[in-house]
């Protein structure tokens, strides 16, 4: 189900990468090291994961490539690390990681909910078996208000991360 149109109400600030780097460490108790990647589009292996305000408006949209999306998950859930790279051989998340991801984009929505902004929510988690819809994946794509960071996460490895604004 795709969230809907969005207005101009629905206009989210892009954040910051220290507010993004923060959530996510103290969500996971592990320290976490962001560098410049390339822009990532939503494609059928990745997650794409759309925030959207109280009118359902997509505001954002944050994609993790799958061994983001598997190392995050391991470390939410104190997972081994060989379990973790074995979903990622698998090209799959299994039930646990899928859980503790979802969880942790759950969080990273508070980097949108600054003052003089429109609440968000995740809306949804897509992906990696999951049609991403492609009104997400067309926002993914675009170019402009965007970050788009390597994500080293201490004891797991490194994924991708890729956030958009409208």
């Amino acid at each position: 189900m795709s969230a809907g149109l969005n207005t101009p109400l629905d206009a989210s600030p892009l954040p910051s990468r220290l507010s993004v780097r923060t959530l996510i460490e103290d969500l996971i108790g592990r320290s976490v090291d962001l560098q410049d990647a390339p822009p990532m589009p939503a494609k059928p292996t990745n997650v794409a994961a759309p925030y959207v305000t109280d009118r359902l408006g997509i505001a954002a949209v944050a994609v993790v490539n799958l061994e983001g999306a598997a190392r995050l998950g391991g470390a939410l859930g104190m997972l081994p690390k060989g379990g973790v790279e074995d979903a990622i051989a698998d090209k799959d998340l299994f039930e646990m990681l899928h859980s503790c991801c979802y969880e942790v984009l759950n969080v990273l929505a508070a980097a949108f909910n600054v003052p003089n902004a429109p609440h968000v929510r995740l809306y949804e988690m897509y992906g990696p078996k999951t049609p991403i819809p492609p009104d997400v994946a067309a926002l993914a794509g675009t170019i402009g208000q965007r970050l788009d960071v390597k994500l080293s996460i201490s004891g797991y490895g490194d994924g991708l991360l890729s956030i958009v604004v409208r």
